[in-house]
């Protein structure tokens, strides 16, 4: 789930790690492959279809490459389009930022926005460019001596501790590094990340060319989205990473790319190099039906109903709605992706495919003392540890997303934790709960407070109490049912409702200063008090901390378990036996699941055929906005643009008659969020387009890879030029870019 949490949340919650997903299909162009392997490619078969470059004018681990000029942006990918910094990634990744500096009376978000010179950058504020500077396997050293007779438990906690060590070892001023499992811990990788704090805003064109379509053509196809916008990275004057300053200076790349005029054509070999977010191909039935029919369901369910209402929270107000709109946005693609998924999910039947895969796996071990020895527990240990996960699921579901209901009740229940610790002996107490962890949530209240949305809060948590009445008898909540219990029908309903009211609207906990007094107080002084914010943050705390622990529980199973099918599967494709379907064909490496971590995937310029008598072209035109023009949200074309269609004002940026202007088209490429704003490059490394989206007959492709019809839309990088140029007057920025195969007439504008 992409959906966005405040950072305070991220401070207060425990860290609760989303139980995962599916298998692989490896079909056709799929992969997303790491960096440092792409020299197991088949090089040769790539070059016939149409690579001309080296390998290691993508990857170079000893010099510059492309992978230099991809970058991690906020949710999704930029990459680096000259030597002064510049950046261009997708409209909808820099949304939050146009929406941070946006009020009623300069409204960036809807109207775009365009800084005439360097000074008029606008400042993006809590966005980061985030470059890999280094990746490396480390599995043999986060293993080593670690014993696999140990407990779940036990291993887990020393691969963690074990990992953290490494982590802040190899950590130095301006840079990150992480230690990443692949495949739930089946090899571990190192990344060294340099993080570049100061992000601006350079061009970004009305949300009616960049987010043209909206949610109902949201995964669809055919695409007219214009989704783009140039940004701009700074460091200090000394060249390191600095916070935002009048005085910082553009970064220098290492690498930046070169755009190509050239166009694409059917057929075309296309490749992609970005931060895929999550995939989930490799996984066990029982996992594959936990989220298809209980997790993802549920958060439908809760996806629909908080969008509803916060879009009725901001009916009447322009300020709140502005504030909203990025909000509603992410939760609006994480419904229609949860649907499309579970729908190409049930469609596929990949349930009874992974079963079939597991029960061929069973057969293969029973026929080899030495492998059932090896491997045999693996599927029943898998099974426990989803069958206990399910006994309760529909319960903690709930439980959680109340106490994520309102930042107010994370903080209380991190006051009754605090003080709670602060009556032990010093020796056992949790540094996170003692007077660092009480000055950084203190840090945390005025954001927090800033970004409320009251109304929202409480109609969420008045639908989630109405949820826990319909649970089953055998997971009921006890302290919902002893506050409720007694009531009925419409009574209960009303005392939920005012219950959900006196929580949220506390006048008594309304400000910074209150919140900061309750920090103060003892575990006596909050058990007197006998509010309702404070009772149900003292009833909730201990069912999610709760949760948490069996959840840690669960992870760790898994994580000594799934390395071993992983592995093990691998051993059945090699073998004679055959390949199961839904895993790599014999004789391959499984990439691994998608982290967000850099990844290189390939493929072609191809259409599909969504359904019954219908085929769907690779290529969209300016002509096909127009067609669409409703003159309302989201249809509605800008006049400017209308006016440059009618004069067939097109510049350089034409098709080869000159009767229209290229917008989107789809290729193989295997991809998924995160992706977005990912440079879609030809097969002489030059930028063709900017990736954006899937299709939505190819959603589920978290779980497995659909060649038939996945497919990634991406904006033709002349319409990023067209757009800049004759629309929005940022026709300067041309002088900083590299473009290939441009006409005459524009080498001379630039």
């Amino acid at each position: 789930m992409t959906s966005r949490h405040s950072r305070l949340a991220a401070l207060v919650l425990p860290i609760l790690l989303f139980i995962s997903l599916i298998p692989v299909s490896v079909l056709g162009d799929e992969g997303m492959f790491l960096p440092d392997t792409l020299s197991q490619l088949p090089l040769a078969k790539l070059k016939q279809r149409g690579l001309k470059i080296p390998i290691t004018d993508i990857y170079n681990p000893n010099g510059p490459s492309i992978k230099d000029a991809v970058v991690i942006v906020d949710g999704g990918t930029g990459e680096f389009l000259s030597a002064e910094g510049l950046l261009l990634t997708n409209h909808h990744v820099a949304f939050d930022a146009l929406v941070a500096a946006s009020d009623p009376s300069k409204d960036y978000a809807s109207n775009g926005y365009l800084a005439k010179t360097r000074a008029e950058e606008l400042p993006a504020r809590g966005y980061s460019a985030t470059i890999t500077q280094d990746l490396k396997d480390v599995t043999s050293e986060v293993l080593n001596g670690i014993s696999d007779t140990v407990s779940p438990e036990e291993r887990a906690r020393a691969i963690q501790l074990k990992v953290r060590g490494m982590e802040s070892e190899n950590e130095s001023e301006g840079t990150r590094v992480r230690v990443l499992p692949m495949n739930d811990g089946l090899v571990y990788y190192q990344f060294t990340y340099l993080v570049l704090p100061d992000v601006r805003i350079v061009y970004a064109p009305p949300k009616n060319i960049g987010f043209f379509g909206g949610d109902p053509d949201n995964f669809e196809w055919p695409r007219h989205d214009g989704d783009f916008t140039f940004m701009r990275v700074y460091t200090g004057a000394n060249g390191k990473p600095a916070e935002y300053s009048p005085a910082n200076v553009p970064y220098k790349p290492k690498r930046f790319l070169s755009l190509s005029m050239g166009g694409v054509k059917e057929g075309d070999f296309m490749m992609v190099m970005g931060y895929p977010g999550s995939t989930r191909r490799y996984r066990e039935s029982y996992s594959v039906a936990y989220n298809q029919d209980i997790a993802m369901p549920f958060l439908i369910e809760l996806l629909r109903y908080q969008i509803g209402t916060l879009q009725k929270a901001g009916e009447n107000d322009p300020a709140l709605r502005i504030k909203l709109s990025s909000t509603i946005f992410g939760l609006s693609n994480d419904l229609k992706n949860y649907e499309g998924s579970v729908l190409a999910m049930q469609r596929a039947g990949i349930v009874d495919q992974k079963r079939a895969q597991e029960a061929e796996f069973t057969r293969w071990l029973n026929a080899d003392p030495a492998r059932k020895t090896k491997y045999g527990e693996v599927l029943p240990a898998l099974e426990k540890a989803y069958q206990q996960l399910t006994a309760t699921a529909q319960r903690d579901l709930l439980l959680q997303q109340m106490f994520g209901a309102s930042d107010l009740i994370g903080i209380m229940s991190f006051a009754q934790r605090a003080a709670a610790d602060k009556e032990k002996p010093e020796a056992e107490r949790n540094p996170a709960l003692g007077a660092m962890g009480i000055q950084r949530l203190r840090a945390q209240l005025p954001g927090a407070l800033a970004e409320r949305n009251p109304t929202a809060e409480r109609e969420l948590l008045t639908y989630l109490l109405r949820k826990a009445d319909q649970l089953p008898a055998g997971q009921k909540i006890d302290f919902i049912e002893k506050r409720f219990g007694n009531v009925q029908g419409e009574a209960r309903r009303r005392a939920e409702e005012n219950f959900a009211r006196d929580v949220i609207d506390s006048k008594r906990y309304s400000t910074v200063e209150s919140l900061s007094a309750v920090l103060d107080l003892t575990a006596a002084q909050l058990r007197e008090l006998h509010e309702p914010l404070i009772d149900v943050a003292s009833d909730l705390g201990p069912e999610v901390q709760r949760i948490q622990m069996r959840q840690l529980a669960f992870n760790a199973v898994v994580q000594k378990w799934r390395p071993l099918l992983v592995r093990g599967m691998s051993e059945l494709r090699a073998s004679n036996v055959g390949s199961p379907r839904g895993q790599p064909a014999a004789g391959t490496n499984p990439y691994p699941d998608a982290n967000r971590t850099l990844r290189f995937t390939y493929g072609e310029v191809k259409g599909y055929i969504p359904r019954d008598a219908a085929i769907y072209q690779p290529f969209t035109n300016l002509s096909g906005v127009i067609e669409k023009d409703t003159g309302r949200e989201p249809f509605d074309v800008p006049a400017k643009l209308k006016q440059l269609y009618r004069n067939h004002d097109f510049g350089p940026y034409a098709t080869s008659d000159g009767q229209n202007v290229p917008v989107n088209f789809l290729s193989t490429t295997d991809i998924i969020g995160g992706n977005s704003g990912s440079p879609i490059m030809n097969g002489r490394g030059e930028q063709v387009g900017i990736v954006f989206d899937g299709n939505y007959e190819g959603l589920g492709n978290d779980f497995f890879y659909n060649e038939e019809k996945g497919r990634t839309i991406a904006v033709d990088i002349r319409y990023v030029l067209f757009i800049a140029d004759k629309f929005g007057g940022a026709v300067y920025l041309l002088k900083e870019l590299d473009i290939k195969n441009a006409p005459a007439s524009l080498r001379r504008a630039a």
